[in-house]
């Protein structure tokens, strides 16, 4: 895996830290800490300063100095009514801070996993390929932080007629519980060039995607190759793997590891570059070195 130059993500990583710099410092005071807690604790709306005051056990006047700086940085707001001036925390602006932290950590943790490979490619370049399926944008999330991570290629597969929200469960998951094929683009995929395949599908009814089942039949220059199947999905996993892993070994691939990704799993923003690390500690290209007798493994 030969991780590439990625000067939009360095140019977003370093857009954001000067943003999330003032938010950091306003946010490193544990009794600011305590305000917003409070805050965002509070169901009535109607915490003023000295109510903050009584429940923090400090002075008023250190109560509007830590709302001050909260203020400043957009991470608190006020209204008045009548005398009285009523403290929320504001919404929008910590869903940014999400947003800029996410940005940060998603960045960092790619590096940290090009590091990762680095230290367990043993010196030779890995040629790797994730083949995926994707209708909501889930697996397409997670493939993209391979992707980002590792440098290797990618290959989306698309149905030549899209499954739409109404045609999904009478047409798409029904072919999935018959473990059927749809026309697929790109109608071929090459594979000889690479060392390792990573496949990756939704789970519809506990079956891989008639989608993806489609791309292995897809597959030329697999035989001998190979692979690691993962799978996403929201409820039970079913017999998606059992089924992708037989389907690939029918093609001579072999299996070298089976993951599992839940609704937990994909909602971390570092999903892709998370199941990277489970795909380096299953060691898949062991048999290249050693001739071993293929072997699967199930990493959760």
């Amino acid at each position: 895996m030969n991780p590439g130059n990625t000067g939009d993500e360095h140019n977003t990583f370093c857009n954001a830290v000067p943003q999330m710099a003032g938010t950091f410092k306003a946010l490193g005071d544990l009794t600011r800490l305590q305000i917003i807690y409070l805050l965002s604790t509070d169901t009535s709306g109607t915490l003023g300063v000295s109510d903050l005051a009584a429940r923090l056990g400090i002075s008023q006047p250190a109560v509007s100095q830590h709302l001050k700086t909260l203020k400043n940085e957009g991470l608190v707001e006020s209204r008045r009514e009548g005398f009285y001036i009523y403290y929320t925390v504001n919404r929008e602006r910590m869903v940014e801070f999400r947003e800029h932290f996410e940005q940060m950590y998603t960045s960092v943790m790619e590096k940290c996993s090009r590091e990762m490979i680095r230290k367990t490619t043993r010196d030779r370049p890995i040629r790797a390929c994730v083949i995926f399926y994707s209708y909501s944008g889930i697996t397409r999330r997670v493939a993209e932080g391979i992707r980002n991570a590792s440098g290797c290629d990618l290959v989306e597969v698309r149905t030549k007629k899209p499954y739409t929200w109404l045609n999904l469960f009478p047409t798409g998951v029904m072919r999935a519980r018959r473990q059927a094929c749809d026309p697929i683009e790109p109608g071929t995929i090459d594979v000889s060039g690479y060392d390792l395949l990573i496949i990756g599908t939704p789970v519809w009814t506990g079956k891989p995607t008639p989608a993806i089942n489609a791309a292995v039949r897809a597959l030329t220059g697999c035989e001998g190759k190979m692979a690691v199947v993962f799978i996403t999905y929201l409820n039970c996993p079913g017999e998606a793997l059992e089924i992708l892993s037989r389907a690939l070994a029918d093609r001579g691939v072999r299996v070298m590891a089976e993951i599992s990704l839940d609704e937990k799993d994909t909602k971390n923003p570092d999903a892709g570059s998370e199941l990277l690390r489970k795909i380096i500690a299953a060691d898949p290209l062991r048999g290249m070195d050693d001739g071993i007798t293929e072997r699967n493994l199930n990493v959760t």
